[in-house]
């Protein structure tokens, strides 16, 4: 699918982003004498109290969470915190939410749910997923990056500071491969040198074609885990619509990926989300010797037809159809573990019963290694996007506007929820 929030520039806009984020940040400013009493403790307000905003800013990634927290209020007066941002498409996106200061005038996003705002419970990333655009546009999105500017006022007191989400980190180096030269299309993010070799990931998008899952790879090289972001339509070398792709494409990419000298060779995962899914699958299905097992997004279990024009095969082996349209992918040659994260309120495809049954194909198989399918309530197709990011929860597909389903909050939290399930599965590989 394209998605309003997915541009063709995204990587030209990516590439540059070379700071994980900014560092932790503290903004105090000067009071505005207020009148009135505290309605917390009864008294004439402090005349001395200045009101602080801090972001715990020191993750690894853009996918970690920014822990915002107000300090300084007036105890049991209502604090109002609001974001803003510029998307790709030069429009702002904004979001507000109203807080209870405790009895120590501190308001902590990540344990204290909002009185009224944007979003509605517990949540320290609440204020940047839940930004908006403005009313009636088609917003494009964010491309990579958020740099959300955040305000907290009390009682005539404001502070303001810049929560930076950058997802390459510092250190972090970037190579592009070629179909030309490489034999395939993409972006190589690399961490520094480990003392070991690490599990490496290649990401596949669905079908809004490019290459859209450089940010997922970027932010897994954040990690520390090598990550081949892979374009297999309508980049150059490659068909222009989701049509006739082979499955050696990909095998070509696990080979290249598997040269490099800080990549694990034996723990050589693939990241599919949407359409990607089935590429993930069957490339783990076909070639096990090379991907040693598959992360899944909003999968399929099925063999789907060509995107966008109708009719014909998505994906081939040896010059011939892999399968029959809407026969179930096999997984009986699958040679490591298998994640599947789905919502339960998908309105492209029906995501989650997919989901169970490509685990209930590795159970009747007797696979050996882990395999899980977690499916969220209330949760749509845009459980693939990435952690946090403001996103609708709808996208563009072929010049008309559809429904990805699902809410925003329980897609921001299936997202996180997902991303952190994707690490540890990594961290038990690298031991």
């Amino acid at each position: 699918m394209r998605r309003w929030r997915v541009a063709g520039a995204v990587l030209a806009a990516a590439a540059v982003l070379v700071a994980r984020y900014a560092s932790s940040t503290t903004a105090k400013v000067a009071q505005t004498q207020g009148q009135g009493q505290s309605r917390g403790q009864g008294q004439g307000l402090d005349q001395t109290r200045s009101l602080r905003l801090t972001a715990d800013q020191s993750g690894k990634s853009a996918f970690d969470p920014v822990v915002i927290r107000v300090t300084g209020a007036v105890p049991g007066s209502t604090v109002t915190l609001s974001a803003w941002a510029i998307d790709a498409d030069h429009l702002r996106w904004t979001s507000a939410a109203t807080f209870h200061a405790d009895a120590s005038g501190t308001v902590d996003l990540a344990k204290q749910a909002p009185i009224s705002g944007s979003y509605g419970r517990a949540d320290e990333m609440g204020l940047l997923w839940s930004m908006n655009p403005p009313p009636g546009s088609k917003a494009l999105g964010f491309l990579g990056t958020v740099n959300a500017t955040v305000t907290a006022s009390d009682q005539g007191m404001t502070a303001t500071l810049l929560v930076s989400r950058h997802v390459m980190a510092a250190g972090e180096t970037s190579r592009v491969l070629t179909v030309a030269h490489d034999g395939v299309e993409g972006h190589f993010y690399e961490p520094p040198a480990a003392a070991k070799p690490r599990p490496a990931v290649i990401t596949l998008g669905g079908s809004e074609g490019g290459e859209a899952t450089a940010p997922i790879a970027m932010a897994l090289a954040a990690e520390g885990y090598p990550a081949l972001s892979v374009g297999y339509f309508d980049v150059p070398g490659t068909p222009a619509g989701l049509k006739n792709v082979p499955l050696e494409y990909f095998a070509k990419a696990a080979m290249w990926l598997a040269k490099q000298p800080n990549v694990d060779a034996s723990h050589i995962l693939i990241w599919g989300a949407s359409r990607g899914s089935e590429a993930a699958l069957l490339t783990a299905q076909n070639f096990p010797a090379l991907v040693h097992g598959a992360i899944l997004y909003s999968p399929s279990a099925e063999v789907n037809g060509s995107y966008p024009a109708e009719g014909g095969n998505a994906w081939i082996l040896h010059g011939a159809p892999v399968a029959a349209l809407g026969s179930a992918i096999p997984v009986n040659k699958v040679d490591g573990p298998v994640l599947a994260f789905a919502g339960d309120s998908d309105l492209v495809w029906s995501s989650g019963p997919w989901a169970n049954q490509i685990m209930g194909e590795l159970d009747q198989a007797h696979d050996p290694y882990p395999h899980t399918a977690t499916v969220y309530r209330d949760a749509g197709h845009f459980v693939d996007a990435e952690p946090y990011m403001p996103a609708l929860t709808a996208f563009a597909e072929n010049g008309r506007e559809a429904q990805a389903g699902g809410t925003r909050q329980a897609d921001a939290a299936a997202q996180g929820d997902a991303w952190q399930k994707v690490l540890k599965l990594l961290a038990g590989l690298s031991r």
